[in-house]
């Protein structure tokens, strides 16, 4: 008779999928969007997304993912999202992300109508995020936000904020993720789920963030 030990089948995800983004060639299928300004504002707002070298003094050689804007709203919803496929259809996953990004923000710094140092977020939705214009003529997200709050939800969770250290002045790199504390996310009939990493802005003024790489990592147990 064999015996098996260290390894309990029950211990094991029924499905398990690990993607790295490292942005070395593009933006690897991630979209960059905004809501919470006025229509035809773009310009205005300086709203960004865009493959770019870090930013000096880090290593300007290096390619990452630029997220931009400046929030004269005082409300600026910056995001990017990217598709996954070929999940199981109308299943919960458990998701975790670990994301290296660079930031010039100083941890619990003051600014005008709010910290710069914003919630980042991170989660998921089963169907394409997108932007509705409301009768006032503004720009608004299809799904609830909770982050300038630094509230979690059942569609993005805080993952830190962009704080860096307390005396930072320049860009410099930081690490974020949520490998403690999963957030579930259902995939929707096909098999599909759109993830998300942003920020929600109540600093009136401009925020940018390069995200370097970024690994996912989605997990159904049941």
């Amino acid at each position: 008779m064999m015996s098996l030990t260290g390894c309990n089948i029950k211990d094991q995800p029924r499905d398990s999928r690990e993607i790295t983004f490292d942005f070395t060639d593009g933006t690897q299928g991630w979209t960059g969007m905004f809501s919470d300004y006025p229509q035809g504002e773009e310009d205005f707002y300086e709203l960004e997304f865009k493959w770019s070298g870090l930013p000096e003094p880090l290593d300007t050689n290096q390619m990452a993912v630029k997220l931009s804007g400046n929030n004269h709203s005082d409300d600026l919803f910056s995001y990017m999202f990217t598709r996954v496929r070929q999940l199981i259809p109308n299943t919960t996953y458990q998701v975790t992300f670990e994301i290296a990004l660079a930031s010039n923000v100083a941890t619990n710094s003051v600014g005008i109508g709010g910290s710069p140092d914003l919630a980042l977020g991170a989660g998921g939705l089963a169907y394409q995020p997108g932007d509705t214009v409301d009768d006032a003529g503004w720009h608004r997200p299809k799904f609830n936000v909770a982050l300038q709050s630094g509230q979690s939800n059942d569609v993005m969770q805080v993952l830190g904020t962009l704080g860096v250290t307390d005396t930072t002045t320049v860009y410099t790199l930081t690490d974020r993720d949520n490998i403690l504390e999963p957030i579930d996310l259902t995939t929707n009939e096909y098999g599909d789920l759109y993830l998300l990493i942003g920020f929600d802005s109540g600093f009136e003024g401009k925020t940018s963030v390069y995200f370097k790489t970024v690994t996912i990592k989605l997990k159904y147990w049941n």
